[in-house]
């Protein structure tokens, strides 16, 4: 489940919006938005009406944590579409299609870290940085637990074979 701080950002990032376009929009001190999308700081009824005004939606759907879903979303992927994506993912590489393209950029940087250590080897890993917290953030709203698990264990097993077949 989104935090309401994880739902203003996504719903922010959906309509292209700085937080301090949205601090504007909102009439909301810039810190305190911040805050807001942190978790740090309590919420009034008055604070999600104005935030729900400047980003068009209502008031509901912020306290509710209904995250922005476009209408050409799919919540279930097919077996075929999570293979492809798990392929793209673990190879690097981009898909035609611009749904399941899109997916895969949040999954590799996700699994940025993962893919590294398996196709390097190395010791030393990159960190995960806030790009791979908001991919995160964007596929878990997109899609319930149970297919990110198997979207990553597929990528990962995906990266082990052209691993093993690179040896």
């Amino acid at each position: 489940m989104l935090t309401f701080g994880d739902n203003i950002l996504l719903w922010r990032l959906h309509r292209s919006l700085s937080q301090e376009q949205l601090a504007v929009l909102s009439n909301i001190p810039r810190p305190n938005l911040s805050d807001i999308e942190k978790g740090k700081r309590d919420i009034t009824l008055s604070t999600i009406r104005s935030l729900a005004r400047a980003l068009n939606v209502s008031p509901g759907t912020l306290a509710d944590a209904n995250p922005p879903k476009p209408d050409k979303w799919k919540n279930n992927l097919t077996r075929e579409s999570m293979e492809r994506i798990a392929g793209a993912a673990a190879r690097g590489t981009s898909l035609k299609n611009p749904l399941e393209d899109f997916i895969t950029v949040l999954l590799k940087e996700v699994l940025r870290c993962s893919l590294v250590s398996t196709q390097s080897r190395t010791k030393s890993l990159p960190l995960p940085g806030r790009s791979s917290n908001r991919a995160w953030l964007h596929l878990r709203a997109l899609y319930p637990a149970e297919t990110l698990e198997s979207l990553i264990m597929r990528t990962k097993e995906h990266a082990e074979l052209l691993w093993i077949s690179d040896r």
